[in-house]
Formats: C-alpha cells, sequence, structure tokens
C-alpha cells in the first residue's frame, strides 16, 4: 500500500475543497475523495515502503521548523494519464519549492521504491478533485469545477502522513507546522 505524505490547509479552505467534492459525488461523476477518507491536501511524496516510525520522528522536527505559508490555486487541471485526474492547480513559490526540496532530504532516508512524479525536479503540486475518471467524466468535472471561484488561496499550516489502499485513506501521522 503505498504511503503519502500531504500538506494540509487552514479549515475555510478544507471546507470549500471538501463542497467541491461533494458537488461531483452529488452529480455522480465520482465519490473518490470523499469516500476514500482523504482530506484536501496536496502531495508531498508518495512512496510504497516507509519507515513510518522514523520518518514521524523527524517530520515532527521539521514541521515545528516551517512557518505556515500560502498557497495560491489559480486553475483547474487534468492529468491526461489512466488515473482520470482532475485537480487545482498551485501556483509554484520559492516558499513552496523549498519546503519540498528539504522535506525530500528527509524522505528519502525512509522511503522505497519513491513515485517519481513527486521527485524534486519532476513534481507538479496540486490538489486533487477526483481521480479514476474517464474521458467522460472528466470533461463533466471539468464543467461542474469551472463554478469554483479562482484564484484561490490558502494557508498551509499541517503535514501528515496517511497509507492509501484501492478503497480508503488512513492517517498515520499529523504535526501542525510552527504556528
Amino acid at each position: 500500500m503505498p504511503f503519502v505524505v500531504e500538506l494540509y490547509f487552514d479549515p475555510s479552505t478544507e471546507a470549500s475543497i471538501r463542497n467541491a467534492w461533494k458537488a461531483i459525488d452529488e452529480a455522480s461523476i465520482s465519490d473518490s475523495m470523499p469516500k476514500g477518507g482523504y482530506r484536501p491536501h496536496v502531495s508531498l511524496g508518495v512512496c510504497n515502503h516507509l519507515d513510518t516510525n522514523s520518518l514521524a520522528q523527524e517530520l515532527s522536527t521539521f514541521a515545528a521548523g516551517v512557518a505556515p505559508f500560502r498557497l495560491s490555486f489559480p486553475n483547474i487541471g487534468i492529468f491526461p494519464t489512466s488515473e482520470g485526474v482532475v485537480f487545482l492547480g498551485v501556483t509554484v513559490t520559492e516558499a513552496l519549492l523549498s519546503v519540498h526540496a528539504a522535506f525530500h532530504e528527509i524522505f528519502k532516508k525512509y522511503a522505497g521504491e519513491q513515485r517519481e512524479y513527486y521527485t524534486v525536479g519532476q513534481w507538479t503540486p496540486h490538489c486533487t478533485l477526483a481521480f479514476g475518471l474517464s474521458e467522460v467524466q472528466i470533461v463533466e468535472a471539468v464543467t461542474l469545477c469551472r463554478r469554483i471561484v479562482l484564484p484561490s488561496s490558502t494557508e498551509v499550516i499541517e503535514i501528515g502522513v496517511v497509507e492509501v489502499s484501492a478503497t480508503s485513506c488512513r492517517t498515520l501521522y499529523s504535526f501542525n507546522l510552527n504556528l
């Protein structure tokens, strides 16, 4: 089962994204995010094997050294892969890239079989709105999500580690950024 390290948002942004997930579900397009138990997030790293306890110890210290920072969502996007993903795009900033790079210095010590899409220099930061979509569902989801008022922004306030299965997402650890 894959492990994912995620950045989490302020409560009002989290509620707004959950509303978008609900709208996608109620339109019978996809219930992939709410049904799976996910939280709105931006993934920093994904791997198939993880020394979770060792990472958690170091991630706690890492989180304490990172100040909350702003993220902007300027657009809706898709990944034209077999995963069928519709997402909120994230503006790449120096602060975000710095956190990502510093995180990967820690992550590479404990992660096995990292997913290449999330490594430094390959990463496209995004907040998933739905996945597992057919081509028709992608069009429907994008059409529906055009109602989201963009650009929008949020404050990143937390980092967490989750374990993902085919049907669910389970939080293992979560740490507040240095509030």
